[in-house]
């Protein structure tokens, strides 16, 4: 399934491919700009995004004071720990409360970084067995937002 690109406008220093950040919503300022919706039409609130291609597409921001650059952003892939049936690459996966239930700090089976309710598409296997625990026979998988 191939999704469609995701792009956003950010702080000309900031625009480097690989540069991490999360998007936490929309600033005040932001709510009257012509650009809002191109800008931020695709963002979802408390994820995580890493830059993938910088255009050379470049704008005034009135949140940055600046030279904004148009970048094209994808979401962080995520490590998760599922169940055999649902360790497969390329299976839709939706995290319901009962996937798993946070077993220590640094848990896998419902990570903070993974949200109840919200589809995620399984990207690769990285290993067979996953130390948990509460689950048996859990399989670490890396995900991101379907």
């Amino acid at each position: 399934m191939i999704s469609k690109p995701i792009y956003t406008i950010i702080n000309e220093c900031l625009a480097k491919l690989g540069f991490t950040f999360q998007f936490l919503g929309e600033a005040e300022t932001c709510r009257s700009c012509l650009s809002l919706k191109a800008c931020l039409g695709r963002l979802e609130i408390d994820e995580y995004y890493t830059i993938t291609n910088v255009m050379t597409n470049k704008l005034e921001c009135k949140l940055c004071e600046e030279r904004a650059v148009v970048v094209q952003v994808k979401p962080l892939p995520r490590d998760l720990a599922v169940n055999s049936s649902s360790a497969v690459v390329g299976t839709t996966i939706r995290i319901r409360e009962t996937n798993g239930v946070p077993c220590r700090d640094n848990c896998l089976c419902l990570p903070d970084n993974i949200k109840t309710g919200k589809y995620y598409i399984v990207k690769k296997l990285i290993k067979k067995t996953c130390d948990c625990p509460i689950y048996s026979s859990r399989f670490l998988v890396e995900v991101e937002p379907a």
